[in-house]
C-alpha cells in the first residue's frame, strides 16, 4: 500500500526586509514558502495560496506597519509572526498589541522555521529579548506586577488554581470554547477569568499574558530562553 506524504504547511512570507527571512526559510525543507513584497496583497495572496500562516519580515517595526498588521489580525487572516531587526520598547509593544501570534528579532532568525511550526501548533514563539521589552511595559502598567520581583515566582494567591489551568490552556493555543469544554465551564465564565488574568499580569493580549506568566513561573519559561 502506497502511503501519501503529508502536505507541507504553506507559509505566506511578506518580504520587506531585503530578503533576510526568505534566505533563512529557503534552507528549510519542511515548509512551502510563498513570497510577496506588499502587505496590501496579503488577503488576495492568501485566497490563492490557502496559506496556513503569515510571516511578516521587516527591517524595523513602525506605527504604519503596526496599523497594517493590526488590520490583518482583525480580518482573521490566520496566525501571524513578525520578524524584525531589534527595536526599542514602544514599536515592539505596539506590534504585540496588534494581536500577532509571535515575534522574533533577527538575532534569533535561525529559529524562524521552528517558530513557524510552534505558531501552527498554537504556541507563542518569541525572542527572549522581545519578551523582556513587553514585560517591562506590563510591569509599569500594572500595580500588581510592580509588587513582583523579576524572575521570582508569584505567590500562591496571585491567581487561582482555576485561572492557572485556563492560562496554561490559553498558552497552548486553545480557544475560549475549547477551554470551556475542557473545564466544564461556560464561555462567558472563561472570558471573565481571562480578563482577571490579564489584569493581574498587566497584559492586554495573549502574548503579553504568556510572557508575564513565564517570568512569574506560572508557566514553563523554557521555550522563551
Amino acid at each position: 500500500m502506497i502511503s501519501k506524504e503529508r502536505p507541507k504547511p504553506v507559509v505566506l512570507l511578506v518580504s520587506l526586509d531585503g530578503g533576510v527571512g526568505e534566505q533563512i526559510l529557503a534552507r528549510d525543507g519542511t515548509l512551502e514558502i510563498r513570497v510577496i513584497d506588499d502587505l496590501a496583497r496579503v488577503r488576495s495572496a492568501l485566497s490563492k495560496a490557502a496559506a496556513d500562516a503569515v510571516v511578516v519580515a521587516l527591517e524595523q517595526p513602525t506605527a504604519r506597519y503596526a496599523a497594517d498588521i493590526g488590520a490583518l489580525v482583525r480580518a482573521m487572516v490566520g496566525p501571524i509572526l513578525v520578524l524584525s531587526q531589534p527595536a526599542s520598547e514602544r514599536p515592539v509593544t505596539d506590534m504585540i498589541k496588534t494581536g500577532i501570534g509571535g515575534y522574533l528579532f533577527t538575532t534569533d532568525a535561525a529559529r524562524l522555521a521552528d517558530s513557524i511550526r510552534e505558531l501552527l501548533r498554537g504556541g507563542v514563539p518569541m525572542s527572549y529579548s522581545v519578551s523582556r521589552l513587553v514585560l517591562g511595559r506590563a510591569r509599569r502598567s500594572s500595580g500588581n506586577m510592580r509588587a513582583v520581583k523579576l524572575g521570582e515566582p508569584a505567590g500562591p494567591d496571585f491567581i487561582t488554581s482555576r485561572q492557572r489551568e485556563i492560562l496554561k490552556l490559553l498558552a497552548g493555543g486553545h480557544s475560549y470554547e475549547d477551554i470551556a469544554r475542557a473545564l466544564s465551564l461556560s464561555v462567558n465564565t472563561v472570558r471573565t477569568h481571562v480578563r482577571t488574568i490579564y489584569d493581574r499580569l498587566g497584559a492586554s493580549t495573549k502574548v503579553e499574558a504568556v510572557i508575564a506568566a513565564m517570568e512569574l513561573r506560572l508557566l514553563d519559561p523554557e521555550p522563551f530562553r
